[in-house]
């Protein structure tokens, strides 16, 4: 068993390795969520869609990011607290 001691070490390494690399790069939000998010929505309408979001920002806008993942998604309101369509999607 000592001899296959190294091996299972790599393989363990290996595999998590390649579940984190996985997750690093999956979407901060599923794109057909963000999708679905039409203009003139209330923030209740979009939380319901995307659930709450990771932060609020002090101009209003909202942020969901996810743990271990390289990406966000910033979502824009109008003045009258409705969503006015716009919204960033990064992924690094």
């Amino acid at each position: 068993m000592k001899r296959f001691a190294p091996l299972l070490v790599i393989i363990l390494v290996v595999g998590l390795l390649a579940a984190l690399n996985h997750r690093a790069f999956s979407e901060p939000v599923p794109i057909d969520r963000i999708k679905s998010l039409q203009k003139g929505m209330t923030q209740d309408e979009v939380q319901s869609i995307l659930g709450p979001p990771s932060k609020i920002h002090e101009s209003g806008q909202w942020t969901y990011q996810r743990a271990w993942v390289l990406g966000f998604v910033n979502i824009h309101w109008k003045s009258d607290g409705t969503f006015n369509g716009d919204f960033n999607y990064e992924r690094f």
